[in-house]
Protein backbone atom coordinates (compact mmCIF):
# COMPACT_ATOMS: atom_id res chain seq x y z
CA UNK A 1 0.00 0.00 0.00
CA UNK A 2 1.62 3.61 -0.84
CA UNK A 3 0.60 6.77 1.06
CA UNK A 4 0.77 9.74 -0.61
CA UNK A 5 1.21 13.27 1.44
CA UNK A 6 1.22 17.18 -0.04
CA UNK A 7 3.43 19.43 2.09
CA UNK A 8 3.71 21.73 0.23
CA UNK A 9 3.39 22.79 -3.75
CA UNK A 10 6.73 21.71 -4.84
CA UNK A 11 6.86 18.76 -2.19
CA UNK A 12 5.81 15.22 -2.48
CA UNK A 13 6.27 12.25 -0.03
CA UNK A 14 5.52 8.72 -0.78
CA UNK A 15 5.50 6.10 1.97
CA UNK A 16 5.19 2.67 1.59
CA UNK A 17 2.76 0.98 4.05
CA UNK A 18 3.16 -2.42 4.76
CA UNK A 19 -0.13 -4.52 3.33
CA UNK A 20 -0.40 -6.15 6.99
CA UNK A 21 -0.06 -6.09 10.72
CA UNK A 22 3.10 -6.86 12.25
CA UNK A 23 3.30 -7.47 15.91
CA UNK A 24 5.89 -9.05 18.31
CA UNK A 25 7.58 -10.74 15.26
CA UNK A 26 4.22 -11.93 13.84
CA UNK A 27 2.33 -11.14 10.65
CA UNK A 28 -1.07 -10.75 11.33
CA UNK A 29 -4.06 -11.70 9.35
CA UNK A 30 -6.77 -9.08 7.86
CA UNK A 31 -8.86 -7.41 10.85
CA UNK A 32 -6.53 -8.59 13.95
CA UNK A 33 -5.18 -5.67 15.93
CA UNK A 34 -1.99 -5.84 18.39
CA UNK A 35 -5.02 -5.74 21.29
CA UNK A 36 -6.28 -8.72 19.73
CA UNK A 37 -3.26 -10.68 20.42
CA UNK A 38 -2.58 -9.64 23.76
CA UNK A 39 -5.97 -11.11 24.48
CA UNK A 40 -5.36 -14.12 23.04
CA UNK A 41 -2.03 -14.82 24.69
CA UNK A 42 -3.57 -14.04 28.14
CA UNK A 43 -5.99 -16.39 27.44
CA UNK A 44 -3.65 -19.29 26.36
CA UNK A 45 -1.59 -18.33 29.66
CA UNK A 46 -5.22 -19.07 31.74
CA UNK A 47 -6.36 -21.70 29.91
CA UNK A 48 -3.50 -23.82 30.20
CA UNK A 49 -2.95 -23.47 33.86
CA UNK A 50 -6.69 -24.77 34.10
CA UNK A 51 -5.36 -27.54 32.21
CA UNK A 52 -3.00 -28.78 35.05
CA UNK A 53 -5.35 -27.07 38.34
CA UNK A 54 -7.60 -30.25 38.37
CA UNK A 55 -4.88 -32.02 38.91
CA UNK A 56 -3.23 -29.93 41.49
CA UNK A 57 -6.49 -30.26 43.66
CA UNK A 58 -8.33 -32.91 43.50
CA UNK A 59 -6.02 -34.97 45.38
CA UNK A 60 -6.65 -32.82 48.09
CA UNK A 61 -10.27 -32.95 48.03
CA UNK A 62 -10.31 -36.78 47.82
CA UNK A 63 -9.04 -36.52 50.89
CA UNK A 64 -10.78 -34.57 52.83
CA UNK A 65 -14.30 -36.09 51.41
CA UNK A 66 -12.60 -38.91 53.34
CA UNK A 67 -12.60 -41.58 49.79
CA UNK A 68 -10.37 -44.65 51.11
CA UNK A 69 -6.57 -43.81 50.23
CA UNK A 70 -6.21 -47.51 48.41
CA UNK A 71 -9.19 -46.03 46.01
CA UNK A 72 -7.65 -42.57 45.41
CA UNK A 73 -5.67 -43.55 42.74
CA UNK A 74 -8.14 -45.45 41.05
CA UNK A 75 -10.85 -42.72 41.26
CA UNK A 76 -8.38 -40.68 40.03
CA UNK A 77 -7.61 -42.54 36.89
CA UNK A 78 -11.09 -43.11 36.76
CA UNK A 79 -12.49 -39.45 36.45
CA UNK A 80 -9.52 -38.44 34.02
CA UNK A 81 -10.57 -41.45 31.44
CA UNK A 82 -13.76 -39.55 31.70
CA UNK A 83 -12.93 -36.37 30.96
CA UNK A 84 -10.67 -37.66 28.13
CA UNK A 85 -13.34 -39.35 26.51
CA UNK A 86 -15.81 -36.55 26.65
CA UNK A 87 -13.22 -34.25 24.96
CA UNK A 88 -12.30 -36.74 22.60
CA UNK A 89 -16.49 -36.88 21.94
CA UNK A 90 -16.82 -33.10 21.63
CA UNK A 91 -14.10 -31.40 20.33
CA UNK A 92 -14.77 -32.27 16.41
CA UNK A 93 -18.54 -30.88 17.05
CA UNK A 94 -17.06 -27.69 19.08
CA UNK A 95 -14.85 -27.57 15.86
CA UNK A 96 -17.73 -27.36 13.63
CA UNK A 97 -19.43 -25.11 15.90
CA UNK A 98 -16.68 -22.58 15.34
CA UNK A 99 -16.98 -22.45 11.95
CA UNK A 100 -20.86 -22.01 12.12
CA UNK A 101 -20.91 -19.79 14.58
CA UNK A 102 -17.38 -17.99 15.16
CA UNK A 103 -14.11 -18.19 17.69
CA UNK A 104 -15.04 -16.19 19.90
CA UNK A 105 -18.81 -17.33 20.95
CA UNK A 106 -17.11 -20.91 21.53
CA UNK A 107 -14.20 -19.75 23.24
CA UNK A 108 -16.59 -18.18 26.06
CA UNK A 109 -18.89 -20.42 26.30
CA UNK A 110 -15.59 -22.88 27.27
CA UNK A 111 -14.60 -20.55 29.98
CA UNK A 112 -18.07 -20.36 31.14
CA UNK A 113 -18.42 -23.95 31.34
CA UNK A 114 -15.52 -24.86 33.20
CA UNK A 115 -16.14 -22.25 35.83
CA UNK A 116 -19.39 -23.96 36.29
CA UNK A 117 -17.63 -27.35 36.47
CA UNK A 118 -15.36 -26.17 39.18
CA UNK A 119 -17.65 -24.15 41.03
CA UNK A 120 -19.53 -27.56 41.63
CA UNK A 121 -16.62 -29.77 41.64
CA UNK A 122 -16.08 -29.68 45.88
CA UNK A 123 -19.90 -29.45 46.61
CA UNK A 124 -19.82 -33.35 44.75
CA UNK A 125 -20.98 -36.24 47.74
CA UNK A 126 -20.15 -39.21 46.01
CA UNK A 127 -17.84 -40.73 42.57
CA UNK A 128 -20.84 -40.12 40.56
CA UNK A 129 -21.52 -36.75 41.48
CA UNK A 130 -17.88 -36.01 40.51
CA UNK A 131 -17.44 -37.49 37.39
CA UNK A 132 -21.14 -35.32 36.65
CA UNK A 133 -18.93 -32.47 37.23
CA UNK A 134 -15.67 -33.85 35.68
CA UNK A 135 -18.22 -33.80 32.37
CA UNK A 136 -18.82 -30.33 32.56
CA UNK A 137 -15.32 -29.67 33.34
CA UNK A 138 -14.64 -31.62 30.27
CA UNK A 139 -16.94 -29.80 27.70
CA UNK A 140 -15.36 -26.54 28.73
CA UNK A 141 -11.57 -27.86 28.42
CA UNK A 142 -12.79 -29.28 25.05
CA UNK A 143 -13.78 -25.70 23.54
CA UNK A 144 -10.84 -24.04 24.82
CA UNK A 145 -8.49 -25.90 23.65
CA UNK A 146 -9.99 -26.12 20.47
CA UNK A 147 -10.47 -22.20 19.79
CA UNK A 148 -6.77 -22.20 21.42
CA UNK A 149 -5.19 -23.70 18.00
CA UNK A 150 -7.98 -22.45 16.13
CA UNK A 151 -7.30 -18.73 17.09
CA UNK A 152 -3.81 -19.00 16.44
CA UNK A 153 -4.21 -20.47 12.58
CA UNK A 154 -6.80 -17.70 12.39
CA UNK A 155 -4.48 -15.05 13.58
CA UNK A 156 -1.62 -15.27 11.84
CA UNK A 157 0.06 -15.80 8.08
CA UNK A 158 2.05 -18.14 7.18
CA UNK A 159 5.01 -16.07 6.82
CA UNK A 160 5.80 -16.14 10.83
CA UNK A 161 3.19 -18.81 11.51
CA UNK A 162 6.07 -21.11 13.50
CA UNK A 163 6.62 -18.17 15.55
CA UNK A 164 3.46 -17.63 16.49
CA UNK A 165 2.64 -21.02 17.58
CA UNK A 166 6.03 -20.46 19.18
CA UNK A 167 5.35 -18.20 21.35
CA UNK A 168 1.97 -19.35 22.01
CA UNK A 169 3.86 -22.46 23.20
CA UNK A 170 6.03 -20.76 24.87
CA UNK A 171 3.36 -18.67 26.86
CA UNK A 172 1.33 -22.17 27.53
CA UNK A 173 4.68 -23.73 29.40
CA UNK A 174 4.43 -20.47 31.48
CA UNK A 175 0.90 -21.33 32.58
CA UNK A 176 1.80 -24.45 33.88
CA UNK A 177 4.01 -22.83 36.45
CA UNK A 178 0.12 -22.25 37.55
CA UNK A 179 -1.12 -24.89 39.66
CA UNK A 180 1.56 -25.28 42.14
CA UNK A 181 0.51 -22.09 43.04
CA UNK A 182 -3.27 -22.98 43.03
CA UNK A 183 -2.28 -26.08 44.81
CA UNK A 184 -1.07 -23.71 48.06
CA UNK A 185 -3.97 -21.93 48.53
CA UNK A 186 -6.00 -24.06 50.58
CA UNK A 187 -2.82 -24.27 52.99
CA UNK A 188 -3.43 -20.69 53.04
CA UNK A 189 -6.98 -20.88 54.00
CA UNK A 190 -6.82 -23.04 56.75
CA UNK A 191 -3.99 -21.26 57.99
CA UNK A 192 -6.83 -17.97 57.18
CA UNK A 193 -9.28 -19.96 59.76
CA UNK A 194 -11.01 -21.72 57.91
CA UNK A 195 -11.85 -25.82 57.87
CA UNK A 196 -10.21 -28.35 55.35
CA UNK A 197 -13.37 -28.39 53.27
CA UNK A 198 -13.86 -24.63 53.29
CA UNK A 199 -10.40 -24.30 52.26
CA UNK A 200 -10.80 -26.54 49.28
CA UNK A 201 -14.44 -25.15 48.11
CA UNK A 202 -12.58 -21.43 48.52
CA UNK A 203 -10.28 -22.70 46.29
CA UNK A 204 -12.07 -24.46 43.52
CA UNK A 205 -14.70 -21.33 43.72
CA UNK A 206 -11.57 -18.97 43.29
CA UNK A 207 -10.61 -20.74 40.15
CA UNK A 208 -14.62 -20.63 38.81
CA UNK A 209 -14.01 -16.61 38.95
CA UNK A 210 -10.85 -16.73 37.27
CA UNK A 211 -12.76 -18.82 34.41
CA UNK A 212 -15.32 -16.09 34.30
CA UNK A 213 -12.68 -13.59 34.14
CA UNK A 214 -11.73 -15.30 30.87
CA UNK A 215 -14.70 -15.59 29.67
CA UNK A 216 -14.76 -11.64 29.64
CA UNK A 217 -11.28 -11.31 28.54
CA UNK A 218 -12.52 -13.28 25.17
CA UNK A 219 -15.84 -11.66 25.02
CA UNK A 220 -14.15 -8.06 24.67
CA UNK A 221 -10.49 -8.75 23.39
CA UNK A 222 -10.73 -11.31 20.71
CA UNK A 223 -11.80 -10.12 16.89
CA UNK A 224 -14.54 -11.04 15.57
CA UNK A 225 -14.81 -13.93 12.85
CA UNK A 226 -11.64 -12.77 11.44
CA UNK A 227 -10.64 -15.30 9.02
CA UNK A 228 -14.06 -16.89 8.09
CA UNK A 229 -16.06 -16.84 4.91
CA UNK A 230 -19.30 -15.18 4.80
CA UNK A 231 -20.35 -17.91 2.44
CA UNK A 232 -20.14 -20.38 5.33
CA UNK A 233 -22.33 -18.49 7.35
CA UNK A 234 -25.25 -20.96 7.22
CA UNK A 235 -23.71 -23.77 6.40
CA UNK A 236 -25.13 -27.18 8.03
CA UNK A 237 -23.47 -28.57 11.41
CA UNK A 238 -23.18 -32.19 9.85
CA UNK A 239 -21.04 -30.82 6.47
CA UNK A 240 -18.83 -28.98 8.52
CA UNK A 241 -18.21 -31.82 10.55
CA UNK A 242 -18.27 -33.92 7.40
CA UNK A 243 -15.65 -32.40 5.58
CA UNK A 244 -13.27 -31.53 8.68
CA UNK A 245 -12.93 -35.75 8.35
CA UNK A 246 -12.60 -36.01 5.02
CA UNK A 247 -9.89 -32.92 5.62
CA UNK A 248 -7.75 -36.09 6.22
CA UNK A 249 -7.30 -37.04 2.87
CA UNK A 250 -5.02 -34.28 2.08
CA UNK A 251 -1.17 -35.80 3.74
CA UNK A 252 -0.13 -32.30 5.50
CA UNK A 253 -3.40 -32.39 7.02
CA UNK A 254 -3.21 -35.82 8.19
CA UNK A 255 0.15 -36.00 9.09
CA UNK A 256 -0.70 -33.00 11.54
CA UNK A 257 -3.26 -35.62 13.29
CA UNK A 258 -0.57 -37.99 13.75
CA UNK A 259 1.74 -35.36 15.18
CA UNK A 260 -0.97 -34.18 17.78
CA UNK A 261 -1.34 -37.69 18.63
CA UNK A 262 2.12 -38.29 19.70
CA UNK A 263 2.57 -34.60 20.88
CA UNK A 264 -0.27 -34.54 23.38
CA UNK A 265 0.52 -38.44 24.40
CA UNK A 266 4.41 -37.53 25.08
CA UNK A 267 3.15 -34.58 27.68
CA UNK A 268 1.25 -36.76 29.36
CA UNK A 269 3.65 -39.87 29.67
CA UNK A 270 5.91 -37.37 31.26
CA UNK A 271 3.96 -35.78 33.50
CA UNK A 272 2.04 -38.33 34.90
CA UNK A 273 4.66 -41.40 35.41
CA UNK A 274 8.11 -39.51 35.77
CA UNK A 275 6.66 -38.10 39.21
CA UNK A 276 5.48 -42.14 39.65
CA UNK A 277 8.55 -43.55 39.05
CA UNK A 278 10.50 -40.73 41.00
CA UNK A 279 8.03 -41.12 44.14
CA UNK A 280 8.35 -45.20 44.14
CA UNK A 281 12.40 -45.20 43.66
CA UNK A 282 12.51 -42.22 46.59
CA UNK A 283 10.20 -45.10 48.90
CA UNK A 284 12.55 -47.54 47.81
CA UNK A 285 15.41 -45.81 49.32
CA UNK A 286 12.86 -45.25 52.63
CA UNK A 287 12.22 -41.47 51.57
CA UNK A 288 8.11 -40.25 52.30
CA UNK A 289 6.52 -39.35 49.40
CA UNK A 290 6.84 -35.46 50.24
CA UNK A 291 10.73 -35.42 50.40
CA UNK A 292 10.49 -37.57 47.10
CA UNK A 293 8.29 -34.85 45.51
CA UNK A 294 10.74 -32.18 46.78
CA UNK A 295 13.70 -33.36 46.28
CA UNK A 296 13.67 -35.67 43.32
CA UNK A 297 10.64 -34.91 41.64
CA UNK A 298 10.67 -31.07 41.50
CA UNK A 299 13.96 -30.58 40.20
CA UNK A 300 13.83 -32.90 37.17
CA UNK A 301 10.45 -31.81 36.45
CA UNK A 302 11.94 -27.86 36.44
CA UNK A 303 14.66 -29.16 34.04
CA UNK A 304 11.83 -30.75 31.50
CA UNK A 305 10.35 -27.56 31.97
CA UNK A 306 13.38 -24.86 31.21
CA UNK A 307 13.68 -27.33 28.23
CA UNK A 308 10.31 -26.72 27.11
CA UNK A 309 10.40 -22.98 27.05
CA UNK A 310 13.75 -22.97 24.81
CA UNK A 311 11.93 -25.65 22.50
CA UNK A 312 8.99 -23.45 22.01
CA UNK A 313 10.81 -20.40 20.86
CA UNK A 314 13.35 -22.69 18.94
CA UNK A 315 11.11 -24.75 17.22
CA UNK A 316 8.54 -21.77 15.45
CA UNK A 317 11.56 -20.06 14.78
CA UNK A 318 12.76 -23.16 12.66
CA UNK A 319 9.13 -23.57 11.17
CA UNK A 320 9.16 -20.54 9.60
CA UNK A 321 12.53 -21.06 8.01
CA UNK A 322 12.36 -25.04 6.72
CA UNK A 323 9.07 -25.63 6.48
CA UNK A 324 6.29 -26.68 8.26
CA UNK A 325 6.53 -30.76 7.43
CA UNK A 326 10.52 -30.75 7.85
CA UNK A 327 9.88 -28.81 11.14
CA UNK A 328 7.72 -32.18 12.56
CA UNK A 329 10.23 -34.59 11.26
CA UNK A 330 12.75 -32.51 13.52
CA UNK A 331 10.17 -32.62 16.34
CA UNK A 332 9.76 -36.34 16.08
CA UNK A 333 13.05 -37.00 16.00
CA UNK A 334 14.08 -35.17 19.16
CA UNK A 335 11.13 -36.92 21.12
CA UNK A 336 12.23 -40.18 19.69
CA UNK A 337 15.64 -40.35 21.01
CA UNK A 338 14.49 -38.90 24.14
CA UNK A 339 11.72 -41.36 24.89
CA UNK A 340 13.80 -44.45 23.80
CA UNK A 341 16.79 -43.02 25.05
CA UNK A 342 14.52 -43.32 29.04
CA UNK A 343 14.54 -47.15 27.82
CA UNK A 344 18.38 -47.22 28.98
CA UNK A 345 17.74 -45.61 32.62
CA UNK A 346 17.76 -47.73 35.68
CA UNK A 347 18.19 -45.14 38.32
CA UNK A 348 16.29 -42.31 37.47
CA UNK A 349 18.18 -39.16 39.82
CA UNK A 350 21.85 -39.87 37.89
CA UNK A 351 22.92 -36.39 37.21
CA UNK A 352 22.66 -37.60 33.39
CA UNK A 353 19.41 -37.90 33.36
CA UNK A 354 18.91 -34.13 33.87
CA UNK A 355 20.24 -33.63 30.44
CA UNK A 356 17.92 -36.26 28.62
CA UNK A 357 14.92 -34.89 30.98
CA UNK A 358 15.75 -31.69 29.48
CA UNK A 359 15.85 -32.92 25.89
CA UNK A 360 12.81 -34.57 26.35
CA UNK A 361 10.94 -30.66 27.23
CA UNK A 362 12.36 -29.36 24.20
CA UNK A 363 11.12 -32.46 22.54
CA UNK A 364 7.37 -32.60 23.23
CA UNK A 365 6.89 -28.55 23.03
CA UNK A 366 8.48 -28.96 19.58
CA UNK A 367 6.51 -31.66 18.64
CA UNK A 368 3.07 -29.83 19.98
CA UNK A 369 4.10 -26.96 18.61
CA UNK A 370 5.16 -27.39 15.02
CA UNK A 371 1.76 -29.85 14.61
CA UNK A 372 0.10 -26.72 15.64
CA UNK A 373 1.46 -24.94 12.93
CA UNK A 374 1.40 -27.46 10.67
CA UNK A 375 -2.31 -28.17 10.49
CA UNK A 376 -2.97 -24.23 10.64
CA UNK A 377 -0.70 -23.78 7.12
CA UNK A 378 -3.20 -26.96 5.70
CA UNK A 379 -6.54 -26.70 7.09
CA UNK A 380 -9.21 -25.29 4.66
CA UNK A 381 -9.34 -21.71 5.27
CA UNK A 382 -13.43 -22.45 5.76
CA UNK A 383 -13.55 -25.00 7.32
CA UNK A 384 -10.32 -24.68 10.10
CA UNK A 385 -12.17 -24.93 13.16
CA UNK A 386 -13.73 -28.18 12.08
CA UNK A 387 -10.35 -29.62 10.82
CA UNK A 388 -8.69 -28.27 14.15
CA UNK A 389 -11.54 -30.03 16.32
CA UNK A 390 -10.56 -33.53 14.89
CA UNK A 391 -6.74 -31.98 15.37
CA UNK A 392 -7.80 -31.95 18.80
CA UNK A 393 -9.56 -35.20 19.04
CA UNK A 394 -6.60 -37.12 18.24
CA UNK A 395 -4.59 -35.04 20.96
CA UNK A 396 -6.97 -36.37 23.28
CA UNK A 397 -6.66 -39.81 21.97
CA UNK A 398 -2.54 -39.56 22.39
CA UNK A 399 -3.21 -38.66 26.11
CA UNK A 400 -6.03 -41.28 26.65
CA UNK A 401 -3.68 -43.93 25.39
CA UNK A 402 -0.30 -42.59 26.83
CA UNK A 403 -2.42 -42.76 30.69
CA UNK A 404 -4.55 -45.81 30.22
CA UNK A 405 -1.79 -48.19 28.18
CA UNK A 406 1.37 -46.30 29.56
CA UNK A 407 0.02 -47.22 33.17
CA UNK A 408 -0.71 -50.70 32.16
CA UNK A 409 2.98 -51.25 31.04
CA UNK A 410 4.21 -49.26 33.65
CA UNK A 411 2.31 -51.37 36.63
CA UNK A 412 3.44 -54.87 34.16
CA UNK A 413 6.39 -54.33 32.61
CA UNK A 414 9.12 -51.71 33.94
CA UNK A 415 9.03 -48.12 34.93
CA UNK A 416 10.68 -46.97 31.09
CA UNK A 417 8.02 -48.78 28.97
CA UNK A 418 5.78 -46.22 28.60
CA UNK A 419 8.08 -43.91 27.86
CA UNK A 420 9.98 -46.26 25.27
CA UNK A 421 6.16 -46.84 23.33
CA UNK A 422 5.93 -43.14 22.81
CA UNK A 423 9.81 -43.18 21.39
CA UNK A 424 8.73 -46.04 19.13
CA UNK A 425 5.15 -44.19 18.20
CA UNK A 426 7.45 -40.90 17.55
CA UNK A 427 9.89 -42.62 15.37
CA UNK A 428 6.92 -43.63 13.09
CA UNK A 429 5.98 -39.91 12.84
CA UNK A 430 9.87 -39.37 11.96
CA UNK A 431 9.42 -41.53 9.23
CA UNK A 432 6.04 -40.25 7.83
CA UNK A 433 7.18 -36.76 7.89
CA UNK A 434 10.29 -37.56 5.83
CA UNK A 435 8.72 -39.57 3.67
CA UNK A 436 5.73 -36.63 2.96
CA UNK A 437 8.41 -33.91 2.68
CA UNK A 438 10.73 -36.05 0.13
CA UNK A 439 7.50 -36.56 -1.98
CA UNK A 440 6.41 -33.39 -1.85
CA UNK A 441 10.11 -31.78 -3.00
CA UNK A 442 9.96 -34.48 -6.06
CA UNK A 443 6.12 -33.22 -7.23
CA UNK A 444 7.62 -28.99 -6.62
CA UNK A 445 10.43 -30.17 -9.04
CA UNK A 446 8.03 -31.94 -11.74
CA UNK A 447 5.93 -28.83 -11.43
CA UNK A 448 8.91 -26.41 -11.90
CA UNK A 449 10.54 -28.77 -14.90
CA UNK A 450 6.78 -29.09 -16.76
CA UNK A 451 6.30 -25.11 -16.11
CA UNK A 452 10.37 -24.55 -17.37
CA UNK A 453 8.97 -26.60 -20.98
CA UNK A 454 5.79 -25.13 -21.27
Amino acid sequence: MINIAMAGPQALTITTLPPYTRFWGIDLSDGVRPRHLVAFMILVLMSSGYAGAMSALQPGLLQVMGIDPREQAEITGYLGAVQEIVMILSMGLFGACADRFGRRPLYVFGFLVSAVGFACYPFARSVVELAACRVVVALGGGAMFCMMVTVIADYTRDSTRGHANGLQGFVAVLGAFMPPLIAGLPAAFVGGGASEIEAQRLTFVLVALLCGIGAVIAAIGLAPRVAQLPAEAGARLSVILRDGALAAREPGVALSYGAAFISRGDLAVTTAFMVLWLVQFGAAQGMPASEAMASLAAPRLLATVCGALFGAIFIGWLADRIGKVSAVAVAAGLASAAYLGMGLVDDPTRPWVFALLGLMGVAEISAFVSSQALVGQRARRDRRGAIIGFFSVCGAAGILVGTAGGGLLFANIRPTAPFVLFGFLNLAVFLWALALRRRESRGARETGAEARAA
